[in-house]
């Protein structure tokens, strides 16, 4: 993300303004492209990370802890990569309906109101959040270590 806000800085110091990808690209391009500059990137940390011989990101391995099978044994890079997926589906699902927000606005102003199926969709997005939190904190996995088959030790 620091990346990316220098990147921004920079082009800002360049071009005048930053680039309107928005009314370039439109939503779905802003989206995909954003994906490859964020999420993917923050996937691929985690994924490496998860899947590599400590079986954790910096911040787990600094806490002591570790990605495991829940038989205990390391988790197979399939597992890993689901649960990398699983853990982003929320937060790329937020972005998309951001953008179809963002749309609305850049077309006709911020006083515009965007269709309630973003707005329905915003929510939905922010209840999966909740939920993540929720099962982490009560049971000590989340949906992503549940669809993978992996806890935190």
């Amino acid at each position: 993300m620091a990346f990316l806000g220098l990147l921004s800085f920079l082009a800002y110091l360049v071009l005048g303004s930053l680039p309107d990808n928005l009314g370039t690209l439109g939503p779905l391009g802003s989206q995909v492209l954003y994906f490859f500059l964020l999420t993917f990137v923050v996937g691929a940390y985690l994924y490496r990370c998860e899947s590599g011989p400590h079986h954790a990101t910096w911040g787990k391995r600094r806490m002591g802890l570790t990605v495991v099978g829940i038989d205990g044994a390391a988790p197979s890079r399939r597992r890993i990569l689901v649960r990398t997926v699983v853990k982003l589906l929320p937060w790329e699902a937020a972005h998309f309906f951001v953008w179809q927000m963002m749309w609305t606005f850049y077309q006709h102003g911020y006083e515009a109101a965007p269709p309630v199926w973003v707005f329905l969709g915003l929510q939905a997005s922010t209840a999966a959040a909740l939920v993540y939190i929720a099962m982490v904190v009560f049971t000590g996995r989340g949906p992503h270590d549940r669809a993978a088959g992996t806890v935190v030790l």
